[in-house]
């Protein structure tokens, strides 16, 4: 009698390792998305954040919020940001907004708004909070629930 080596995998053997790695993928593409989705988003921020920059530089000036022609185009060339809209406060002291709206994300996410609003100082400065915002023209939050997964962590309070 001659004895068989097992050459291989059984079919069973292989059906295991099929199904290890359905299940790390069902579990891995959810996560992956959601990455890309708030890597996205950091550009909006970052136009956020430069004309946070631009409106607090002319504020510190003049001790009243700038006018639209002194705040830079931005998002010209920003692919997940459809408009950058600046909303001057009145007054010294009054709330002002720079609101993005987003684009090219999903479709939960498209047509949303995320922007920051400040209140001015006396003391020649701005206090800026990050939110969602409930239109491009808002100068509060806006409680818009569906984006709090995916937003940066200075706007999560």
């Amino acid at each position: 009698m001659s004895k068989r080596v097992q050459q291989g995998f059984t079919l069973i053997e292989l059906m295991i390792v099929v199904a290890i790695i359905g299940i790390l993928a069902a579990v891995a593409l959810p996560a992956y998305q959601n990455y890309m989705l708030k890597s996205k988003m950091t550009e909006a921020t970052a136009d956020l954040d430069a004309a946070k920059a631009a409106v607090t530089s002319a504020y510190g000036e003049s001790l009243t919020w700038p006018t639209a022609s002194a705040i830079p185009n931005l998002g010209a060339n920003a692919k997940y940001v459809s408009a950058i809209t600046y909303n001057p406060g009145t007054g010294t002291t009054a709330n002002g907004s720079v609101v993005a709206t987003l684009a090219n994300l999903n479709t939960t996410l498209n047509g949303t708004f995320l922007g920051l609003y400040g209140q001015g100082q006396a003391d020649g400065t701005i206090k800026w909070t990050c939110s969602t915002m409930a239109s491009a023209t808002a100068v509060a939050a806006g409680n818009v629930t569906a984006m709090f997964p995916y937003l940066p962590a200075g706007c999560q309070s």
